[in-house]
């Protein structure tokens, strides 16, 4: 009798734990549904931080557009030739919109309207301007009307591109 519990106890002993091809499969398992969710999260993270990238960049190029907009559309000593006329050799002396033309800002030397410095986050991106005259014909309002397409690029830190255009009506239209 002895014996034969032995055996039933052996026999039950094999049955009470996990086999080796068993574990391996479980940890195959286990290791698959780790990277999986380990790829989720760095492609979340990395969308998420594209945003944030993106939207830097667009709050660049708005706050530009506000800054040049906010001059005269003519310029108060008649001038009409676009670009900065002699003695406005930077944005202070600037005194209507065509003046922005050309003017950019290289990474380590953004600045705000009041001439301060960004924050150190904005600092990786470059930012430019160009104005251009142009006419447009807007059927609604009775024709052909002149003004500017203000176009204001900024480049992201990893090169990519974000424009941000508006056309300005001549204050004679």
């Amino acid at each position: 009798m002895v014996i034969g519990d032995m055996r039933m106890r052996r026999s039950h002993a094999r049955h009470a734990g996990f086999s080796l091809p068993e574990v391996l499969i479980a940890s195959v398992i286990v290791a698959m549904v780790s990277l999986t969710l380990g790829q989720a999260i760095v492609a979340g993270h990395q969308q998420s931080e594209n945003a944030v990238v993106v939207h830097r960049a667009a709050l660049l190029a708005d706050s530009m557009l506000e800054r040049v907009i906010a001059l005269p559309y003519d310029d108060p000593d008649g001038v009409s030739d676009v670009g900065p006329e002699s003695g406005e050799s930077g944005y202070t002396a600037f005194d209507n919109v065509d003046d922005y033309h050309g003017y950019s800002e290289t990474p380590g030397n953004l600045i705000d309207v009041a001439g301060a410095a960004l924050p150190g986050v904005y600092q990786t991106y470059t930012r430019s301007v160009q104005v251009a005259a142009e006419t447009i014909d807007v059927a609604a309002l009775g024709g052909a009307h002149e003004g500017m397409r203000i176009t204001v690029t900024v480049t992201m830190p990893d090169g990519r591109l974000l424009s941000v255009k508006r056309w300005v009506a001549s204050e004679a239209s």
